[in-house]
């Protein structure tokens, strides 16, 4: 039988680092929001944010217009709207795309040309039903990121869960990473859900970074759990944990959960992944991936990026 390792997408053990925390999906008066970009670019610095994106509809709002009045990093961002109505985000962007012109396909592959990231918007939002059907999604080859929790939908038809397309993208092999965001159009929209960079201490922080470790899974999303570190292990044959969370989930290919652990730290070894009987098959190679939640009381809840399960070389 093959040996099989774990491969993080964090940065390995010994590096020194922050979690900057951050969220880039939002609106403000320059498209259908109810405040203004400074008010809240306001809040999110006394919440203690690091970086911060104003993601209008079809409206590039200068990164230049904002950086002056915060000590938090500005991404300049744009939420395109595609032919079929669904809107997208387009981080780093330096360019307004056609609006209702292109499929989300077209709108990632240029968002991917520029050297942007695409992640696809709250997929479980229901303005109309076929908004992100599986047909959809299976389109998308090449996505990097989709958001898994979209805070605005709490109070709109749908689901702001949405770690179920997730699982469904991850399940057919696909490297791409969850994302929180609060979506924010009203003040009872902050504050809902964001995502923790792991960065470098000794490296400045600026947009193209931020972007470079969301696009790589250098992060994590919360609605409230704080994950303080997690790393592979013993030549990548251990992943372990640790959050202020009271008790942790470890998940496997189509959603299946490997296990429930009380308490917030835990660890996982490539030998209980092979003897788990609730994997499938329970073959090492029809796993694919192992993601991480740490549940808290209410809906506070921290998603790690998935760990891959490939076989040794």
């Amino acid at each position: 039988m093959k040996q099989h390792k774990f491969i993080s997408p964090y940065l390995g053990s010994g590096t020194s680092f922050t979690w900057l925390r951050g969220n880039h999906h939002g609106h403000s008066t320059r498209s259908d929001g109810t405040d203004e970009p400074l008010t809240i670019i306001r809040s999110y610095e006394e919440a203690g944010y690091d970086y911060f994106a104003l993601s209008e509809h079809d409206f590039l709002l200068r990164r230049e217009e904002l950086q002056p009045y915060t000590k938090m990093c500005v991404i300049p961002a744009i939420e395109v709207t595609a032919k079929d109505k669904q809107t997208l985000l387009y981080l780093g962007a330096d360019e307004i795309l056609p609006v209702r012109a292109w499929t989300p396909k077209q709108i990632m592959d240029r968002v991917h040309q520029s050297g942007g990231l695409f992640i696809f918007d709250h997929p479980n939002w229901k303005p109309f039903q076929d908004y992100a059907t599986d047909q959809l999604l299976d389109s998308m080859e090449g996505i990097k990121g989709i958001e898994i929790y979209t805070g605005v939908i709490e109070r709109l038809y749908g689901q702001a869960l949405a770690t179920d397309r997730w699982d469904y993208l991850l399940s057919k092999g696909w490297k791409v990473f969850g994302h929180g965001t609060d979506d924010q159009h009203h003040q009872r929209d902050q504050f809902i859900a964001w995502n923790c960079v792991q960065w470098v201490d000794s490296l400045a922080i600026d947009p193209k970074g931020i972007i470079a470790a969301l696009s790589e899974g250098r992060f994590y999303a919360s609605t409230g759990v704080s994950i303080s570190n997690i790393k592979t292990s013993d030549d990548n044959q251990c992943i372990s944990v640790d959050s202020d969370g009271d008790e942790i989930h470890w998940i496997s290919r189509n959603g299946v959960i490997l296990k429930k652990v009380n308490g917030g730290s835990s660890s996982l070894t490539i030998k209980e992944l092979g003897e788990n009987p609730n994997l499938p098959k329970k073959d090492l190679s029809e796993a694919l991936y192992v993601r991480i939640e740490c549940l808290g009381r209410g809906n506070r809840i921290a998603w790690s990026q998935p760990f891959w399960v490939v076989p040794e070389e």
